[in-house]
């Protein structure tokens, strides 16, 4: 009798497991959403991963919730660090700008010069473990990359004004794009963003048209679209988003705090004096009791901001609104087990897709936010299927250029 009892209590906890980890959940190829053209016949023949499986870490990666969680505290397994040069850019209203820059290792196989411009996820730097891995992954394929690092991201670059970045400002992405072309004239510029960064990248394509003209092509990955959904999404518990919304919330009351000087203190104050203007007025007790995101942006960032309402900021940072004025071509991407991302939103990315000939929104069964581990029983591979996937087609986006007459219908 305490034989059965106890294969039974093994059995409840391996089943218990498998439903943790999804462990009986199949892998599938990923989904592409597109508009038929001889163009993006040819992208996507190019990129083979794309309609090849998608095979996550064995014991874990079929979770989207261990993929983010991995990703979240550990970045990548056993990631790089690539040198690279810092620059800064003095910002109109006196803010400081740094970039990290890391020239090309290898030789891009169309012997052109290429350059990719990064923006990270939020709060995020070049100091990050996926952003390093990917950089130095980047480079041995031929691109020089550049890295926004976030205003206030930097523990060791202090603000030099009264503010910190947001969901979608694209000053700063704007400003490193100035200075390279000054510095790499003849270069083919490519856009990477992940998840916030990729809202701060189609939000600077679609802004103007001559901005996106200095792009080959640019690419999002895992973001929301529309910012007040997203929010709204993430007071709810469907795959535990509360939970997240929480924890991304004391990751912003900690960067918050390391630069309170600067946005509360003797700091704000004497650069007001300087500047002739009024002192922010902040309550800072709701700011630092926050337990979600939307109580830090009507309390804290909306009023950085300059907007009245947290729903009129949410309006004018979202980049789904930008993407129909995008004319260059774009590879959207997607998990459907992303806990952070809500499904609804996909219909933003989805309809552009299949309105023009030259765009593709990606999903994928398994990944997470920006997870997307591969390869390994515990321990996956350094590379992960995400980098493998935006490289080859930013390839084949730079060996079709020139061509696009031959893949036009």
């Amino acid at each position: 009798m305490a034989d059965a009892v106890f294969y039974f209590v093994i059995l409840v906890v391996i089943y218990v497991l498998m439903r943790i980890l999804h462990s009986n959940s199949g892998t599938e190829k990923p989904k592409l959403y597109c508009k038929e053209s001889k163009f993006l016949r040819e992208i996507v023949k190019m990129c083979p991963t794309l309609t090849d499986m998608y095979i996550p870490t064995l014991l874990w990666g079929k979770s989207g919730h261990f993929q983010t969680f991995v990703y979240a505290k550990m970045g990548r397994f056993l990631s790089p660090v690539p040198k690279g040069i810092r620059r800064s850019v003095m910002m109109s209203d006196g803010a400081t700008c740094t970039f990290d820059v890391y020239e090309a290792t290898e030789a891009h196989p169309s012997n052109n010069d290429c350059t990719l411009c990064i923006a990270p996820g939020i709060g995020n730097s070049s100091e990050c473990k996926y952003i390093r891995t990917f950089v130095d992954y980047s480079r041995s394929h031929g691109y020089r990359v550049a890295v926004l690092n976030h205003l206030g991201a930097l523990k060791n670059v202090p603000l030099t004004s009264p503010r910190i970045f947001t969901y979608g400002d694209t000053d700063e992405y704007a400003a490193m794009i100035t200075y390279l072309e000054k510095r790499h004239p003849n270069t083919l510029f490519v856009a990477v963003g992940f998840s916030m960064g990729g809202n701060i990248v189609l939000k600077y394509l679609g802004e103007n048209q001559h901005q996106q003209e200095k792009f080959l092509c640019g690419v999002s990955l895992c973001q929301g679209y529309e910012l007040i959904y997203g929010i709204d999404a993430m007071h709810g518990w469907e795959k535990l988003r509360r939970i997240y919304n929480f924890a991304m919330t004391e990751n912003m009351k900690s960067l918050i705090k390391r630069n309170r000087d600067m946005l509360f203190g003797n700091g704000v104050r004497a650069y007001c004096q300087r500047e002739g203007r009024k002192v922010p007025d902040y309550d800072l007790d709701k700011i630092f009791e926050a337990t979600s995101l939307l109580h830090i942006d009507e309390h804290f960032t909306r009023k950085m901001a300059g907007f009245n309402s947290v729903e009129e900021f949410y309006i004018a940072a979202s980049s789904g609104s930008y993407l129909q004025n995008i004319h260059i071509p774009l590879m959207i991407l997607n998990a459907e087990d992303d806990p952070l991302i809500p499904e609804k939103v996909w219909d933003i990315p989805k309809t552009h897709a299949e309105r023009v000939e030259n765009s593709i929104f990606v999903t994928t069964k398994h990944g997470g936010h920006l997870g997307f581990f591969e390869g390994g029983v515990i321990f996956s591979n350094t590379v992960t299927w995400l980098d493998r996937v935006v490289v080859e087609y930013l390839d084949a986006v730079v060996n079709v250029d020139g061509r696009q007459d031959e893949f036009s219908d």
